[in-house]
């Protein structure tokens, strides 16, 4: 018997009889689906049984150790680094202008990572890899030269693929389409650590679903990160509404904050929650332009979402001691031309 086939028969018996899995069962069972050894069909089963039966917090973890060991991991020569996914199947409601953020925070003295695909169903919304490639940026970058782009100090920042910095899960990108319901991959991957920080890696990762965020911070904290700011943000993404307060959760010293931030604290008036395209045809090449407007210091819903994602993070992980003070510094990072040089450099490197 396959560890596969073992944990079918433990959590596919109806509401009743079935049975949690083990860290270590999970673990197993997923390794051998990673590893191509798993018939499609009992993988197919393994996700979906696991989600009608709801994962626990040790089976999700047990599933992101099997997703990390696939993944190739470099450590980077800086004391702070953010690890931050937007949802994999991408924006069709908002411009998705926090493909920028990670060189604003670079550029603001936090190196950043960021990571997904190219697209990704059922959504097949524009994605970041999509917006940087477009841009001229290596969108399929070894993880061992996103390292090195974290390391160099006037770039600080990359974004991973998933084909790149985990094939054997992003083979399975067939399997998951035509499985049609989200399994909890769809939320672990974004959870991954392809680069870490000598000291300190902290996680930025968005939610939808209320429950979601004591799953996540629990997950954050067992993984080894440091910490972990868990949004309420547009789409699933990790920025919060421009236009009113919102509800998020942060995870520090292992425990679980409640977080509710205005734009207002940090100077930000807008009457939209992000950059909404009137047409609703959210492109590449429309967040392109957005975002580059945004990075020469052009006012308007793209800047202020740079400058709150990025004050976010700044503050959530000490850098900065205040949201005004890290929303001030963020601004003049952006109208003094740094943030631009550093996304520049990434893309002429």
């Amino acid at each position: 018997m396959t560890a596969v086939a073992d944990a079918i028969k433990k959590v596919a018996t109806g509401p009743h009889l079935s049975k949690d899995l083990s860290r270590e069962e999970a673990y197993a069972a997923t390794m051998e689906i990673l590893s191509g050894e798993a018939d499609p069909v009992r993988a197919a089963i393994f996700f979906i049984a696991m989600r009608m039966k709801r994962e626990t917090n040790e089976e999700n973890l047990g599933i992101l150790q099997a997703l990390q060991a696939k993944t190739e991991q470099r450590e980077a020569e800086v004391e702070d680094l953010l690890i931050f996914a937007d949802p994999f199947n991408g924006f069709n409601r908002h411009c998705p202008v926090t493909a920028f953020l990670p060189a604003v925070l670079a550029a603001s003295g936090l190196p950043a990572v960021s990571q997904g695909v190219f697209e990704m169903g059922p959504k097949f919304g524009v994605t970041h890899a999509q917006v940087l490639k477009l841009a001229g940026y290596n969108n399929i970058m070894p993880v061992p030269e996103a390292a090195k782009a974290v390391n160099n100090a006037d770039i600080g920042w990359a974004y991973l693929d998933q084909s790149a910095a985990s094939p054997l899960v992003y083979a399975l990108q067939a399997l998951r389409t035509q499985m049609i319901k989200r399994p909890s991959i769809a939320t672990l991957e974004k959870m991954v650590m392809p680069v870490k920080a000598k000291t300190r890696t902290h996680l930025a990762i968005g939610f939808v679903h209320k429950e979601y965020p004591a799953i996540l911070g629990w997950l954050a904290a067992a993984f080894g990160y440091h910490s972990a700011f868990i949004a309420r943000g547009l789409e699933g993404g990790i920025v919060p509404t421009l236009r009113e307060a919102s509800n998020n959760h942060r995870m520090l010293n292992a425990e679980m904050q409640e977080c509710r931030l205005d734009p207002a604290d940090f100077g930000i008036e807008q009457d939209t929650r992000g950059v909404k395209v009137d047409d609703d045809d959210v492109t590449a090449e429309r967040t392109l332009d957005e975002g580059m407007q945004a990075l020469k210091g052009q006012r308007g819903p793209a800047y202020d979402s740079l400058v709150y994602g990025a004050a976010i993070a700044l503050w959530h992980t000490g850098l900065q001691p205040s949201q005004r003070q890290a929303a001030d510094h963020v601004r003049d990072i952006i109208n003094s031309g740094k943030a631009k040089a550093h996304f520049e450099a990434a893309i002429q490197s």
